[in-house]
């Protein structure tokens, strides 16, 4: 899907709030990563396609400057799960107020492999009004992975699901899909969730979330008004 494509299935499928916090992901800057540069297993993670120098006296281009909202609030932590609400552009002169349930596993012998999980609240209206809650995934790995393979997600050492990469900026690739209510009860249920992606074919980074407290991080999320 191209990116006139994907924004228009985004635009008619998420809320506001879900879309204006994804769309503020991708304003993110290069110094937040933890040392994306560095090699994972032996196998670098760096930035894709070849650097090419400007030409001399050529201007530098400058990336548009999001805007900022107010500093995220952390609402509750449990365990590694924390549920964050923020304040987040979805136009011009608007933002909205979401809230979200994210946990972050880090490599313990390789700092630059990490992920990050994000679970939100999406509401949205029907052709005739009716609201439908669903919950979104967006799980955030570094630049520099193999994108192919997507990401797995197995729950106690069982196979789950699978999602695609749809889109990286300079600080890490991501992928977003709806979290089926079938995944989210195994979640609550389970031990440990395992997620795994590849910086080459055969070259697995599997990263381990432990669930404990994820249930209660996602009874509050469903409780607030957002």
């Amino acid at each position: 899907m191209n990116t006139r494509g994907l924004a228009a299935t985004l635009a008619k499928t998420l809320s506001p709030a879900v879309l204006g916090l994804f769309i503020a992901a991708g304003g993110a800057t290069v110094s937040s990563a933890p040392g994306l540069a560095q090699q994972a297993g032996g196998m670098p993670v760096t930035p894709f396609g070849p650097r090419v120098k400007p030409p001399a006296g050529a201007p530098r281009r400058q990336r548009p400057v999001q805007p900022r909202g107010p500093k995220p609030e952390i609402v509750m932590k449990n365990g590694m799960w924390k549920v964050v609400c923020e304040t987040v552009p979805v136009a011009r002169d608007k933002t909205v107020k979401t809230c979200y349930v994210s946990a972050t596993a880090i490599d313990t012998r390789r700092k630059n492999v990490f992920l990050s999980l994000i679970v939100l609240k999406n509401k949205v209206k029907d052709k005739k009004g009716n609201v439908k809650i669903t919950h979104m995934m967006n799980v955030r790995a570094p630049v520099g992975v193999y994108l192919p393979t997507g990401i797995g997600l197995e729950i106690d050492g069982k196979a789950i699901a699978r999602v695609p990469f749809i889109r990286c900026n300079p600080v890490f690739c991501e992928s977003l899909a709806e979290a089926r209510p079938q995944t989210l009860s195994k979640l609550k249920k389970g031990t440990k969730a395992r997620f795994i992606f590849y910086a080459a074919p055969g070259v697995g980074l599997p990263l381990e979330f432990k669930l404990s407290g994820f249930t209660a991080a996602m009874k509050k999320l469903d409780s607030l008004p957002n």
